[in-house]
């Protein structure tokens, strides 16, 4: 026995409203946290809002008090992407005060990565103390939690906007709107510096303000008889805008390949890119000899890989976009540009995972830009480092400068994100208009072959001042607290006193962060080195002690880096154990890389299970939240994870007992059935639901002091999870057979066959067990039976009218299956609403039904039935929310 309190979280969460919030924030491209600056996989801000909340409130014991605090919670994430009302969040913070009259505890995130833990534990009216090994997210984290609150509700300091008007001498600004003003004042004028001393280098034709320039890499074609320095482009498209067509045309001209630009079309084409299949392979523009993968590393070593200017992409007086061809003198004036003899030459990692640059001869980063780039990114760095001497001489208190430095410092790595090699001309597929999209869109750097220079010195998307400007976006959600960030090793960090800890810790192998971090991190450093010193010690980001399995730091051997994570994440736990305050829990956030199952999936999971339980931890909560938004859940062509699972853990008590392997089973079969059915009813992704039963498989394991087997010996944690997923199995198969005996022909019949037909007399051997024939089964309209064969209905040709109420002998498969079509290939969410306004009994089926599909799909490998399944659970929420609106439930039915 212990003398702990249950919490909350321990005992309920309204996940369906922090889902849905969670969603609306990732859905949410502009205007929020996440604006200021990019970092990789960042948690919701309305997630750890709920979490950090349950995880310190004791839950009541009372139905009737719960009940109140968890519609606390619901309003708390009622807005979605936005703030929380300011009553609630006053409320919210009366009730921690209460629940803490000596003082409220600190939150501690060891692996700070974008702030959200410590912007939201401030946000509750906590301190937050916050440690990242990596100074990016150390940086991000600083900003937001310690720089920031320092300078909120001040008013500002220059009396002039940024296009030089006088500052009205009543205006009063809240918040961080004085702040805000001189952002734009100093921005303004550190764009003027630059504009100064590289104007030069972006010639422009009369009337046009430049957008951005097309580039390709090039190389030479591998025919002898040919020669010609071809581009490597993917896309020849400029424009796919309806009424405003544009595309490149290519011509050889004196053994090279340049372009020409056909615009302003409402109707054609233009031919086939080069491109050819998957990889790096390029069809040569003149003689069509392709150059492949190995060619083009042969001549990237080599240092024979080139650039070609294929186009302007500009706006006329009108603010219309306009299409042209470049010229030789623009081409050579880009390569050109005058790069610093100082700028980092910082090591990209070589490995090919995520890093393909060094294969091709690009090993640095700084060979990620191009030299007008280089010089551009310097200059406004430098710009930047000047600042503090130009501040403190005006007068700027010290806290201001190292503000108003601090976050044009992060404009600068904004700049970065937008203004390299890697920058995309991506095309809206709803709009056909083009626009330049950032580096990692996945989280990797990856060669591009074609990409787009925007223009750093106007006013359009990726610029100086459009950046700096989406920066200031975050601001109103940045907190008005206070915190303490530093740079420490989670195996150490210590906060000043004992603490709640909530961590979003890395997942095993699935980014390399401090790689990837180096990106930003030769910028940050040249701009900021003089402002937060103990940040930007080392050339690069430290990568020695990050605490990722990977491989290529351990030899190339797996096995190497999976035991270093372990014994990291021992070590870590051990530490926070120590670091922790009395009757509070620590929250581990905890996802993979992507939802593949199989051996690599049960190796991320085991070994951040296996560092929890070597510290003697418990889990005693585990809940799954939705991670992404609906982008992602379907259309991808992969399962990609949309859930965190969110581990709530507690020392294990000294009294815990040994368990015997049977006695783990026969725990895990009873309580397993209920826990999946809770998170069925929360509309768990089918995608998530082998994650997110890990928890509560896990809580049973993890609270004996060992599980033993029948010769004495520990059952690890791989073999507890592979009894836990195939406990769900269990759970599952028995649904299933909860299920009308038609659907559960339909189960069998798809698990053996899928949608193609197969012989009447295995239609029969499969049905007669259930109690019904074929017969009954095509009346059903769950198959058809065509002469001597039988073939499941449900992928095409479903009648849009059909309701339950109109069918003989309505099933669970007829609901799934017509919900799904209604939703993904009919009408969208209104119209699916309108048929489960009217499924009654068969709603509950239905579900579980889906789950079953989605598992059978998944272990078949039949991807785009997955994808249909999972996106039918990922609305299944909203659809009851909206098929209880009596409109909608009885709209178009009568």
């Amino acid at each position: 026995m212990t003398d702990r309190n249950r919490k909350l979280i321990e005992t309920a969460l309204p996940l369906d409203e922090i889902n849905a919030a969670c969603k609306a924030d990732k859905d949410r491209k502009t205007g929020t946290i996440r604006n200021l600056h990019k970092w990789f996989a960042p948690m919701p801000l309305p997630a750890w809002r709920a979490l950090l909340f349950a995880a310190l409130v004791d839950d009541p014991g009372d139905d009737n008090r719960r009940v109140y605090l968890l519609d606390l919670i619901k309003r708390l994430v009622a807005n979605g992407a936005g703030l929380p009302d300011q009553p609630t969040l006053e409320e919210a913070q009366q009730i921690l005060a209460r629940q803490f009259p000596d003082g409220l505890p600190v939150v501690m995130d060891p692996f700070c990565g974008g702030g959200s833990t410590l912007v939201e534990a401030q946000r509750l009216g906590l301190n937050s103390f916050g440690s990242d090994l990596n100074p990016v997210p150390a940086l991000i984290s600083r900003v937001l939690t310690e720089v920031l609150p320092r300078v909120h509700g001040s008013q500002p300091f220059a009396t002039e906007t940024a296009s030089g008007d006088r500052l009205a001498v009543e205006q009063i600004f809240t918040g961080y709107g004085g702040f805000a003003h001189d952002i734009r004042h100093y921005a303004a004028q550190v764009l003027n510096s630059v504009r100064a001393s590289l104007g030069e280098l972006f010639p422009t034709a009369e009337g046009e303000t430049p957008v951005a320039w097309l580039w390709s890499r090039t190389a030479r074609c591998v025919n002898p008889a040919c020669g010609v320095e071809t581009a490597l482009t993917t896309s020849l498209w400029l424009s796919k805008r309806p009424g405003d067509l544009a595309w490149l045309e290519p011509r050889v001209e004196a053994g090279v390949v340049r372009f020409d630009v056909t615009s302003k079309q409402r109707s054609g084409s233009p031919g086939e890119p080069p491109k050819v299949g998957r990889g790096a392979a390029f069809a040569c523009f003149n003689c069509s000899s392709v150059l492949n993968d190995a060619a083009l590393v042969e001549q990237g070593q080599k240092h024979m890989l080139g650039y070609r200017l294929m186009a302007v992409v500009s706006l006329d007086r009108a603010g219309r976009r306009v299409y042209r061809a470049a010229t030789p003198d623009e081409e050579e004036t880009a390569l050109a540009a005058p790069v610093p003899d100082d700028v980092s030459a910082v090591a990209q990692s070589t490995d090919t995972r995520s890093f393909s640059g060094p294969r091709f001869g690009y090993p640095n980063f700084s060979d990620m830009f191009m030299p007008r780039q280089l010089a551009v990114l310097a200059a406004f760095a430098d710009a930047v480092a000047g600042l503090p001497s130009q501040l403190h001489k005006e007068g700027m208190d010290g806290a201001r400068v190292t503000a108003v430095t601090s976050v044009l410092g992060l404009a600068v790595g904004k700049l970065a994100h937008g203004g390299s090699t890697q920058s995309r001309w991506k095309f809206d597929s709803r709009s056909g208009t083009a626009k330049a999209e950032g580096v990692f869109a996945r989280n990797d750097l990856r060669l591009t072959w074609d990409f787009a220079e925007v223009a750093a010195l106007a006013d359009g998307a990726m610029g100086w001042m459009q950046g700096v400007e989406t920066l200031l976006d975050a601001l109103p959600f940045a907190p008005n607290g206070a915190g303490v960030v530093v740079k420490a090793d989670a195996r150490t960090s210590t906060p000043p006193v004992p603490a709640l800890i909530a961590t979003d810790p890395p997942y095993f192998d699935a980014i390399d962060y401090a790689d990837l971090s180096d990106y930003f991190y030769m910028w940050h450093r040249r701009a900021l080195r003089n402002v937060h010193s103990d940040l930007y010690a080392t050339v690069a980001t430290p990568k020695s002690g990050e605490l990722i399995a990977s491989a290529i730091r351990s030899g190339n051997d797996k096995t190497v880096a999976r035991d270093y994570f372990i014994a990291g994440f021992t070590e870590t736990f051990r530490n926070l154990k120590r670091s922790l305050a009395h009757d509070l829990p620590i929250l581990v956030v905890y996802a993979s890389k992507e939802q593949k199952g199989g051996r690599d999936e049960e190796t991320r999971w085991s070994s951040i299970l296996t560092a929890m339980i070597a510290a003697d931890l418990e889990i005693t909560g585990a809940w799954p939240i939705h991670g992404t938004g609906s982008s992602r859940m379907i259309g991808q062509g992969a399962n990609a994870v949309a859930a965190y699972i969110v581990m709530v853990c507690r020392p294990r008590p000294d009294g815990a007992v040994t368990c015997s392997l049977s006695d783990f089973n026969r725990s895990l079969r009873r309580e397993l059935a209920v826990a999946v059915r809770n998170l069925q009813a929360a509309s768990i992704l089918p995608v998530d639901l082998a994650q997110a039963a890990m928890g509560p498989g896990m809580q049973i394991y993890s609270r004996y002091r060992a599980v033993l087997d029948q010769s004495g010996q520990r059952v690890p944690v791989e073999h507890a999870l592979r009894l836990i997923n195939s406990a769900l199995g269990e759970v599952l198969d028995e649904q299933e057979g909860e299920l009308d005996p038609e659907s559960r022909f339909a189960v069998r019949w798809w698990e053996t066959y899928g949608w193609q037909s197969a012989p009447f007399g295995e239609a029969d051997k499969t049905v007669r067990p259930l109690g019904i024939g074929v017969d009954d089964v095509v009346r059903a309209e769950v198959a058809t039976s065509h002469g001597s064969k039988v073939q499941l209905l449900g992928q095409t040709d479903l009648d849009f009218k059909w309701v339950p109420s109109v069918d003989v002998r309505p099933t669970a498969w007829e609901a799934v299956h017509h919900l799904a079509h209604r939703l993904i290939d009919r009408g969208g969410e209104l119209e699916a609403a309108r048929l489960m306004a009217v499924l009654g009994s068969l709603q509950d089926p239905a579900m579980a039904l889906t789950y079953r599909l989605h598992d059978i799909a998944a272990k078949k490998g039949r991807t785009a039935d997955q994808e249909r399944y999972n996106a039918l659970i990922n609305s299944w929420a909203e659809l009851i929310k909206l098929a209880g609106d009596g409109s909608t439930a009885t709209e178009g039915l009568f």
